[in-house]
């Protein structure tokens, strides 16, 4: 029943449908590079699974056949200061040798010699970047703009430098919300067109689907291919009802698998110890962090973050449907939502430490 599987990954490349004011509004920040200029800031913010990164490579994709736009998609999770400039460098096509160990003073330099026009530096998951003073270093760098995608806006710039900030206000932001069950079908169609065999799902279980995933394009394309596997397992010509009654499980499942792998070591231990020791309360919780915090950063390059900040590395693990915690979910207490999920990190607990917490 299912021909195609890419089709139903993120980085599929595909019409954006329903984006037209959030894609108008990207046009005006980056249309000044046409004529040599640097594009605005933008700020991207919403929930997971609405197309905010999708739309943005959309966009700058067309803009460089269009006017051979320079710009950089820079995956952020596990990026440190370095590695963002590392990237920024290598991925310019005047592209130079250099290595992420490098001083920052040399990588700057690196950077100034190779961007010789308007840059944009696409930065994905900009939420998990563990110290945005980088911004500052991006721009020293005459010509480049950034495009930060994040959950929440007001959480970002809270930790951007208050003389940065005013770079992603007013029209400098685009929010994306959630699709309407009718925009959400328009999506699923040509997946289903381009990603299975014949027709086997009709209208009216897409709009199931769109209703059921509230809104979430990678939820609702996901239950749609996990609705295709459960037929297939259960050798159905068609996809049925009860098919598609299952599928919404498995497919928060694969998300969660995938949203897990893309997170920085540090959130992978943190996530096992919270696996390892919930349900617990927040002083439990706390406690905990601080018996493992040098553990957690082991081999980092970096020093053990605050008990705040690793409070926003478990709020971004809430928002990503990995963790139930106080504060951002109804929870009254820490624990992960798939108890069965277990990070691809080697992270050996304190065993006495989990005793206690329970």
């Amino acid at each position: 029943m299912i021909k195609n599987r890419w089709v139903f990954e993120d980085k599929y490349e595909t019409q954006i449908l329903h984006r037209h004011d959030e894609l108008q509004s990207l046009s005006r920040s980056l249309g000044r590079t046409e004529h040599g200029l640097s594009a605005n800031d933008v700020l991207i913010h919403g929930p997971s699974g609405v197309g905010k990164t999708a739309s943005a490579r959309y966009m700058l994709r067309n803009l460089r056949q269009q006017w051979g736009l320079e710009w950089s998609l820079i995956e952020c999770s596990d990026q440190t200061c370095n590695g963002i400039l590392h990237e920024a460098i290598t991925r310019h096509r005047n592209r130079t040798v250099v290595h992420r160990n490098q001083p920052r003073a040399d990588l700057l330099e690196a950077l100034d010699d190779v961007v010789s026009g308007p840059y944009v530096l696409m930065l994905d998951e900009a939420d998990v970047i563990p110290d945005l003073g980088v911004l500052r270093d991006l721009y020293s760098i005459d010509g480049i703009s950034v495009i930060a995608i994040t959950h929440s806006d007001t959480e970002w710039l809270s930790r951007v430098d208050r003389n940065i900030q005013p770079r992603f206000h007013g029209d400098s932001q685009v929010p994306f919300q959630k699709y309407h069950v009718d925009e959400l079908v328009d999506i699923l169609e040509p997946r289903v067109e381009h990603g299975l065999i014949g027709r086997p799902i009709d209208v009216a279980q897409l709009e199931w689907i769109a209703d059921e995933t509230g809104g979430v394009a990678r939820w609702a394309i996901k239950s749609v291919l996990a609705a295709a596997e459960i037929a297939d397992e259960r050798h159905h010509d068609t996809i049925l009802d009860k098919d598609i009654e299952d599928s919404f499980d498995r497919a928060m499942q694969m998300i969660r698998k995938d949203n897990l792998r893309s997170l920085p070591v540090p959130y992978l231990r943190l996530y096992e110890l919270v696996r390892a020791i919930g349900p617990v309360d927040g002083s439990e919780m706390r406690a905990a962090y601080d018996e493992h915090q040098e553990m957690i950063f082991e081999g980092r390059d970096r020093d053990p973050v605050t008990w705040r900040r690793a409070w926003d590395y478990l709020a971004k693990m809430a928002d990503y449907d990995l963790l139930e915690m106080p504060g951002e979910t109804n929870s009254k207490v820490y624990e992960v939502i798939d108890p069965e999920l277990e990070a691809p990190v080697d992270f050996e607990i304190d065993r006495a430490v989990v005793g206690d917490c329970r």
